[in-house]
């Protein structure tokens, strides 16, 4: 039969394992000769300061007590326990969120109700707002107000919903996708950014990502475009019955300077004829005082004809002629036609 199988046997050298033992226990005391005052440093008198952090050197006792302006910059810096502490504040963007979505809030940035902005118009808008900024000067924030994140609330909060609801609500509902928004956000980023500079922080952008209206906003609407209408309506008829009121005063105007008008060329004819009467009836009475004149001019001629040689002939012809000239019927002359005298006394 095959003998039973045996497990190995290992033969131990006390003076090789003493050996090991020995230096073992060497590499352990220098490793922790140097590991423990490493180690000590670091909780003591180091500090790492994040790539997306800086900080600010508080001493607290000494000639430079206090906290000081110049900025530690990230990686392994020195903080001496007990006599001064680094500060750390974020170094990256921050952002602070106005939306009353809640798949948009996030735990990594603060989140607040939206912005409710009156229009000029009277509607209540919800406006959703991302405001991105960094602090520029941590020491100027510090120095005002203190550690933590209570420039949040002191400047960023208190600032931007003021001036949302005030530059934004200076527009109508409307104008909200208009070019006049564009313009109103300009002026609020400007605004925004000197306040934010006057506290230490640098406004990197202000983002209007949303507005809500209210769900009674299209009825409100259009009633109030009825009312506009009517509005603009009764303007219009207003503007129409004071033009027919202007028509009708420069109608009546002109008629009455037609009238005016009138009268006076017809008071110029009147006097033109007036004038002409006058001449005509001058001009008459000239013709017959020549006439007149000239009249009494040959009845003196004849006078003193009759004065002189000869008149006594001439009045017996005369009185001949009339004498013929009064009897009717045939003239029978049977002496001298001419012995008047005779011829008289016949008759």
């Amino acid at each position: 039969m095959d003998a039973p199988y045996a497990s190995p046997r290992f033969r131990v050298f006390p003076s090789l394992l003493a050996q090991l033992r020995r230096r073992f226990g060497r590499l352990l005391a220098l490793s922790l000769l140097i590991i423990v005052p490493l180690l000590f440093v670091r909780a003591c008198a180091i500090k790492y300061i994040a790539p997306d952090e800086i900080g600010l050197r508080q001493i607290s006792f000494g000639p430079g007590k206090g906290l000081q302006k110049d900025v530690v910059q990230p990686g392994y810096r020195r903080q001496i326990t007990s006599y001064e502490t680094i500060q750390t504040f974020p170094r990256d963007l921050q952002i602070v969120e106005f939306t009353n979505n809640a798949i948009e809030t996030t735990k990594k940035h603060r989140t607040l109700p939206a912005v409710n902005c009156p229009t000029v118009d009277g509607y209540p808008v919800n406006v959703d707002v991302t405001v991105v900024y960094r602090l520029a000067d941590p020491f100027q924030v510090v120095s005002r107000f203190g550690f933590g994140r209570a420039y949040e609330d002191s400047v960023v909060i208190r600032f931007t919903d003021p001036a949302i609801k005030h530059y934004l609500g200076e527009l109508r509902a409307e104008e909200f996708y208009r070019d006049a928004r564009q313009q109103k956000v300009a002026r609020m980023k400007a605004d925004l950014a000197a306040r934010f500079h006057e506290n230490g922080l640098e406004l990197a952008d202000v983002l209007i990502r949303q507005y809500d209206y209210p769900s009674t906003f299209q009825a409100l609407t259009e009633q109030k475009k009825i009312q506009d209408q009517s509005v603009l309506t009764n303007k219009a008829l207003g503007k129409q019955a004071e033009v027919q009121t202007r028509l009708n005063q420069m109608s009546a105007q002109g008629k009455n300077m037609v009238n005016i008008r009138t009268a006076e060329v017809e008071a110029q004819i009147t006097a033109i004829n007036a004038d002409r009467d006058l001449y005509i009836r001058q001009k008459h009475a000239e013709a017959d005082l020549l006439v007149k004149t000239a009249e009494a001019s040959g009845t003196e001629m004849i006078n003193r004809a009759m004065e002189g040689a000869g008149s006594d002939k001439l009045l017996r012809l005369r009185k001949g002629l009339a004498l013929l000239n009064g009897i009717h019927g045939p003239i029978y002359i049977s002496g001298d036609p001419t012995d008047v005298v005779t011829f008289s006394r016949n008759h």
